[in-house]
């Protein structure tokens, strides 16, 4: 092959057989292990449209660097192949014994190589190499029952995968990779199922195992479910990942019913078994069930053909399949990309100005709204900030087996509204807290918005428009020359603006009798965006949020850049600047109901 003088852009594929030294393969096993890898190889990729003699690719003993013809369609590595590996890698399995069975890592990248006599080089082809080598990466294939564990780039899955919904971008979760000088993220995605080559009798001691699990089930949901049907789910269910599990534990047990903490739920059978003790909700049907739906959707190939069919067996049996069938229509899909929501309200106690009350609302279903009240306490005004700190370890707590990103968002009527919640810490019985803002999309709402109805129309009229077009010029500077001899009542009836920046911190409390003060008409106005900063200079603040607001997106990636500002190395301001920034972003959308008394456990 001619060397090229200059480099090519080309698709990247590299394969490594997991344990391909493993003891117990001998000389022969070895090389039926690294024949049968290029024999798959050469059927998968045949029968994905890529002849493989026409790839330029190198042998690295326990696997293969590949690059693919240039102008190859970049969509058909992670279109295709996976499907067809995963076909060709069961068809070899099944002839061959286990020590000449093998399970492969694959990283897929794409970028710039260029070969310089030796082989093919590129920084391109250094990312493929680390991101195989992620630990996480093998520590969760090494867990699982899959043949083949993928991992992407974070540069092929935004450029290829995410984009396209054909390609399943949901079921590729994102792993940090450290590797050598090599720090990163990759997209990991566990696929083929390992099936056993031949059926055996039953194993007596399985058999009788399977006799003490009988034995110890019970429950009124169980007891509905024939005890054969039990066994057969169980073999299934054992060892299975649930992907999001908080999620579709939520899901199952529906708004109304509190998540139960998850520790040592590790498979999908003991997130079933755990949902069998709860009764079924007003449609007839138990949260076990539900939970098999919704996984037998979530799980590809033939694990979730079998979990639908049983499904469908006993919707039967049981009379509930046009119950499932309305709650599959009616309630929302679980989202690709779920976030997380904890709201946490504080005011005063009438009686004693010294004390407050601290409710908190924990979204632990990202489409569900509104969640269940989490609690209420009566604590002290100096000691909020660590009863914060308490509630937010007791989420996370909760939390623990999401993965994804959260916002805390603190409900404060006007006399609590100066409150630096922007420089409040988490985990300060550590001794060395840190600063909610670097792990959550930090924010304020308006309690007193939230419960003035008369406001709301105007506030969803301009929610919906900064959705629309959120421009980031419809941001309103308080004070601004150009409006100076207009009240900011009238400036603010332009539907134009969404957004405010007020002049100063708002007061604690509006002046009665006095002409509306600026935060008062920002909130009748409904504008869902108000910004101040406690000390920051007017032109400051406008070069900051001149960045904050810069993307594309305008407004609605507020938040996100808000949160990026604080990390100090990414912008180009003071730190204290960007940390004291504070953000009122109230979604109409999302508004609690408070018309019943919050009765507090004093603290």
């Amino acid at each position: 092959m001619a060397r090229p003088t200059q480099a090519l852009d080309r698709t990247i594929v590299v394969v490594d057989v997991v344990g391909f030294t493993a003891p117990d393969r001998n000389r022969l096993d070895k090389l039926a292990v690294h024949q049968g890898m290029y024999d798959v190889l050469k059927t998968a990729f045949a029968e994905s449209g890529v002849d493989f003699d026409s790839c330029a690719h190198e042998d690295r003993g326990d696997g293969a660097l590949i690059l693919l013809p240039p102008g190859t369609t970049k969509s058909l590595v992670a279109d295709l192949l996976p499907d067809r590996i995963a076909v060709a890698l069961r068809r070899y399995n099944h002839t061959r014994t286990p020590q000449a069975q093998m399970r492969l890592r694959v990283s897929l990248n794409s970028g710039e190589v260029l070969n310089d006599g030796n082989g093919w080089v590129g920084d391109a082809v250094d990312i493929a190499f680390r991101i195989l080598d992620a630990q996480l990466a093998k520590d969760a294939f090494a867990e699982s029952d899959r043949m083949i564990a993928f991992i992407s780039s974070q540069r092929f899955f935004a450029d290829v995968i995410e984009k396209d919904p054909g390609l399943l971008p949901e079921l590729y979760r994102p792993i940090p990779v450290s590797v050598k000088t090599f720090t990163g993220t990759a997209y990991l995605r566990l696929h083929g199922d390992v099936t056993a080559p031949v059926s055996k009798p039953p194993d007596p001691a399985v058999v009788a195992a399977e006799d003490l699990f009988l034995a110890d089930l019970n429950g009124a949901v169980l007891d509905l479910i024939p005890r054969k049907d039990l066994v057969g789910l169980h073999r299934h269910l054992t060892r299975m990942e649930v992907p999001h599990l908080a999620v579709m534990m939520s899901r199952a047990l529906g708004p109304a019913v509190p998540l139960p903490r998850l520790e040592g739920i590790t498979d999908a059978w003991a997130a079933f078994h755990l949902l069998t003790d709860f009764n079924a909700g007003p449609d007839g049907i138990p949260p076990a069930v539900t939970f098999l739906r919704l996984l037998a959707e979530s799980v590809e190939g033939e694990p979730g053909a079998v979990i639908a069919g049983w499904i469908a067996d006993q919707a039967r049996s049981l009379r509930l399949g046009p119950a499932l069938g309305h709650q599959r229509q009616s309630r929302p899909p679980i989202p690709e990309r779920p976030h997380l929501h904890l709201m946490i309200m504080l005011e005063p106690l009438s009686a004693d100005p010294t004390r407050c009350t601290l409710a908190f609302w924990r979204q632990d279903d990202p489409e569900v709204w509104p969640p269940s009240l989490g609690g209420v306490r009566e604590i002290g005004i100096e000691e909020v900030e660590f009863r914060v700190d308490d509630v937010i370890l007791e989420t996370e707590g909760v939390w623990s087996g999401q993965s994804m990103s959260a916002s805390v968002e603190f409900l404060l009527p006007r006399t609590l509204i100066n409150l630096p919640v922007q420089r409040w810490a988490k985990e300060h019985e550590t001794g060395q807290p840190q600063p909610l803002r670097y792990g959550y999309r930090l924010g304020i709402r308006s309690l007193e918005r939230m419960r003035a109805r008369h406001w709301h129309r105007a506030w969803h009229v301009r929610w919906d428009s900064m959705v629309k077009d959120p421009a980031a010029d419809r941001l309103h500077y308080s004070g601004c020359a150009e409006f100076e001899d207009h009240p900011i009542d009238a400036i603010l009836s332009d539907d134009h603006w969404v957004g405010m920046v007020l002049a100063k911190p708002p007061s604690p409390q509006a002046e009665p009798g006095a002409a509306p003060d600026e935060l008062t008409s920002a909130l009748r106005s409904g504008l869902p965006v108000v910004l101040w900063h406690p000390d920051a200079e007017p032109e400051s603040l406008r070069e900051l949020l001149d960045w904050v607001l810069a993307a594309d997106s305008g407004f609605i990636e507020l938040p996100d850049r808000r949160k990026l500002a604080n990390s100090g190395a990414a912008v180009p301001f003071k730190n204290s600047l960007a940390h004291d920034l504070v953000v009122m972003w109230d979604d109409p959308k999302r508004v609690i109901v408070l018309d019943q008394p919050l009765i507090p456990t004093r603290l």
